[in-house]
């Protein structure tokens, strides 16, 4: 290798690792900022409560009723979110999201990962990975799950498509998590 592909190479390095430690600082104070301000409405309905007057529900972007779907009968996938992320090819992405337990009792929830297509159903040259495949969460109770994606097979021009799937350990209820992931 010469000295000057050496160097680029190593810029790219310190660019990418930059721009992770970068990712990471953020993730950190979203979810911080997240956790207080869950911490502080949970406090708020709980003084709501006590004093006769309701409970403070925030839906975050959710429409219709909340609900924890277990015990219900019957629970079909929900779609709770779509995340659009826009990237090129050789660049290493990390999707932060949060799992929340919205319920009145504990639940351990498994996470998994459908298979990352594109457009015409063809299979992705890399697929996503998940940091962690499986949380317990007490009620009201949140943890930081992060979905990474090495685009470095990839190509410019396409556009990949993939679901992140969350049951709850004791039934089959699916809660769909939509990745778009448009490669620049």
């Amino acid at each position: 290798m010469g000295n000057n592909e050496k160097k680029t190479s190593d810029l790219k390095n310190i660019f990418t690792d930059s721009m992770q430690m970068i990712a990471d600082t953020s993730v950190s104070a979203m979810k911080l900022m997240t956790d207080n301000f869950s911490g502080n409405v949970d406090l708020l309905s709980k003084a709501m409560s006590a004093t006769g007057l309701g409970t403070l529900t925030v839906p975050f972007g959710k429409k219709g009723k909340q609900s924890c779907c277990p015990p219900e009968e019957e629970c079909p996938p929900h779609c709770i979110l779509q995340i659009t992320r826009h990237a090129y090819a050789g660049e290493r992405i990390m999707v932060p999201f949060l799992v929340k337990n919205n319920c009145n009792s504990q639940k351990t929830y498994r996470i998994a990962m459908r298979e990352l297509k594109n457009i015409d159903g063809s299979s992705a040259p890399a697929q996503p990975e998940l940091n962690k495949k499986q949380v317990t969460l007490e009620p009201g109770g949140s943890e930081l799950v992060l979905l990474g994606l090495d685009l470095a097979q990839f190509t410019n021009g396409n556009t990949y498509t993939a679901e992140v799937v969350i049951r709850e350990k004791r039934d089959q209820s699916e809660y769909l998590f939509q990745i778009d992931s448009g490669i620049g």
